[in-house]
């Protein structure tokens, strides 16, 4: 009976959390949600995917060495350092400085470089579920056919995204976080929401990744499918976020971490969402990733439908930058 009523608690929060999940703003093939075969060029936002794939109820986020320091409170340079610096390269040609690694040029140093050619149109196609798609729509995928195959343009580009998910003092992601509150977290460091074109990107890479570390999903690297202890005795989502630089292998193509799993994290949509279930009111606001319970956890899928003052302990934040 207890198992009974843990469960029916589980069922209930995810309800609560649900919003419509979709590959949006790249409409997934009805047939096949796991055969992604998108279009930037025509962003069609109409199918609304109520999941209870849990796509998200609380999701998670994948995504390198010792970063134990938040986001928000990383050490400034001592006078001491930047005399180091200055002195360090002396017997170098005219003494200059040694050059900035090519990666990290025109991003501040908590940041990654996203630079490259992402396409517009791909196909990704499960082959090995972990449970059946025909009884879930939302059926996480095992394993997806390589490579990826890229059906259209390719769009040049270029800025910076948070390595981490933003912490708190204590180590740990923020949590419980609305859109808005997560726009005026990043607007406060001098950077802003990404873009959802720019967070897939971030994760996937060129050669279009269903997961940020590759094609086979891989929760021991990575903090989602948790299913045991996710509901509290008083019928609550249990917290099993890691520290934001946990999971150093739940790495992106361009060294983002725990971009699947974890947290979800908000990002300002491509095309507005209208939503039915909200008197067709517009919105901008999405969440990628996925938290740490069973989700779909990968790059590709969105989660729309919750507005921007929607907030719950699953819903997080990761900034990006225009590079310099």
């Amino acid at each position: 009976m207890h198992r009974l009523f843990a469960v029916l608690g589980f069922s209930s929060i995810l309800l609560s959390a649900l919003g419509s999940c979709s590959d949006h703003p790249f409409g997934p093939d009805e047939s096949n949600p796991d055969t992604s075969d998108t279009d930037i060029k025509n962003p069609d936002a109409g199918i609304t995917d109520l999941n209870p794939d849990i796509s998200n109820p609380p999701e998670q986020t994948p995504d390198s060495e010792d970063r134990r320091t938040s986001q928000t409170d990383r050490p400034a340079e001592t006078a001491e350092s930047a005399e180091t610096a200055e002195t360090a390269d002396e017997d170098d040609t005219e003494g200059e400085l040694a050059a900035e690694p090519e990666e990290q040029k025109g991003c501040p140093y908590e940041m990654a470089m996203v630079s490259g050619s992402h396409c517009t149109n791909v196909t990704q196609t499960c082959k090995e579920y972990v449970e059946s798609p025909i009884d879930n729509p939302f059926a996480r995928c095992r394993v997806f056919e390589e490579p990826t195959e890229c059906k259209g343009d390719r769009v040049d580009m270029r800025f910076c995204i948070d390595i981490l998910e933003t912490a708190g003092h204590d180590g740990l992601p923020l949590a419980d976080k609305s859109w808005n509150q997560a726009k005026s977290i990043c607007e406060s460091l001098g950077k802003r929401l990404c873009s959802e074109r720019e967070w897939l990107f971030a994760c996937e890479g060129e050669e279009a990744l269903p997961y940020p570390y590759g094609y086979v999903r891989n929760p021991d690297i990575c903090n989602f499918d948790k299913t045991d202890g996710l509901v509290t005795k008083q019928g609550k989502l249990a917290d099993h976020r890691m520290q934001a630089d946990a999971n150093p292998e739940c790495v992106s193509p361009f060294g983002v971490q725990n971009m699947v799993g974890n947290i979800d994290e908000w990002v300002v949509l491509d095309s507005p969402y209208y939503s039915a279930r909200n008197n067709n009111r517009k919105m901008q606001s999405g969440l990628k990733g996925g938290w740490w319970g069973p989700m779909r956890s990968r790059c590709r899928p969105t989660t729309y439908d919750h507005d921007e003052s929607y907030r719950a302990l699953q819903t997080g934040v990761r900034c990006c930058k225009d590079a310099d």
